[in-house]
């Protein structure tokens, strides 16, 4: 049977005239033509089952053009648009039904199937990834990465911040995304930080190569550099800092840079895991810069009140801070 028969019999299935040889026959066709189901499947593979009309009609216009290489006379484009329109609704989901099993549980398992890796309150964590990169995780954040890591590329999702140590691999980036900006690295170590109730987002580089991209911006990092993103004015920019103060916080210290007592005690709330709240507000807007070591809560805050007139009470694991008259 030539392939402009196939529609005959498509049609007369759709219209529930065909006998039962015929149904055998059509079934044997698609079984056993390898271009007919490849060209089938070639097609399924990059086409997702939720197309809307407009995408579907392409689909099988494609197909149609690969089966015929468009020397079909046109009075038969119709029928078979509309045959093989039904076909994939009703007859390949049966015909190919391993191939396409196949490949949307492959994609099922890469969505459904992500690892994450949690540094609560109070807590840090260090883990080697796949690829043997290493990652270390500051308290209060998360990374995911999924089966689609270390394929083409190898995307981590951090909320918070992390220090990563990547491992060299040119042909595979390593993407970190945030909910602010994205950094792309190829063998490098850099500094992120992106916590949702932060105002700014940044990537510190410490050695290596970085792009950091936000809101349609784009910056090429060297050593020593920082990109700072602006939630609020959407802005990307770039300065000189010394990178390895902002990574301290892996050894058991933590650096400040100009940061508000605002800014600060978020972060000693998600390092040491206790609730600090402020009885004066223009403590708020007040700034500090230097080390703090994380030898415990009343050690920092004992250091702030050398520097500066803030005071505090502690009942248990609330804190509240007030300005000193």
């Amino acid at each position: 049977m030539k392939d402009k028969n196939y529609t005959i019999l498509f049609e007369k299935y759709l219209r529930n005239e065909a006998s039962a040889d015929e149904v055998a026959q059509l079934q044997a066709i698609m079984h056993h033509n390898a271009k007919i189901q490849a060209i089938f499947e070639d097609e399924l593979r990059y086409s997702d089952s939720s197309m809307d009309e407009n995408t579907r009609h392409k689909l099988f216009q494609n197909i149609r053009r690969q089966v015929y290489n468009e020397k079909e006379p046109r009075f038969l484009q119709k029928s078979w648009e509309k045959a093989l329109y039904w076909a994939a609704i009703f007859i390949l989901p049966v015909i190919s039904a391993f191939s396409v099993y196949y490949y949307f549980t492959q994609k099922q398992q890469i969505v459904n199937h992500p690892t994450e890796i949690i540094a609560r309150y109070g807590e840090k964590a260090e883990v080697v990834l796949p690829d043997g990169s290493r990652v270390w995780i500051n308290s209060g954040s998360k990374i995911i990465y999924d089966d689609a890591f270390n394929r083409k590329q190898r995307p981590v999702f951090l909320e918070g911040e992390a220090c990563f140590e990547v491992a060299t691999d040119k042909d595979r980036p390593f993407v970190v995304k945030t909910k602010a900006m994205n950094i792309q690295a190829l063998g490098t170590t850099f500094n992120v930080r992106s916590y949702d109730d932060d105002e700014q987002a940044y990537a510190v580089l410490l050695e290596g190569k970085i792009k950091v991209s936000a809101s349609g911006q784009e910056r090429i990092l060297t050593e020593n550099q920082r990109a700072t993103f602006n939630k609020n004015t959407h802005v990307l920019t770039t300065d000189i800092v010394r990178s390895v103060d902002f990574a301290q916080w892996r050894n058991g210290n933590l650096y400040f840079d100009n940061q508000t007592f605002e800014d600060i005690a978020r972060t000693l709330s998600r390092i040491f895991n206790v609730d600090i709240r402020f009885a004066s507000d223009t403590l708020r807007s007040m700034r500090f810069s230097g080390t703090l070591g994380m030898s415990g809560i009343q050690n920092a805050l004992d250091i702030l009140s050398l520097t500066s007139p803030m005071r505090y009470k502690m009942d248990g694991t609330t804190i509240e801070l007030y300005h000193r008259k």
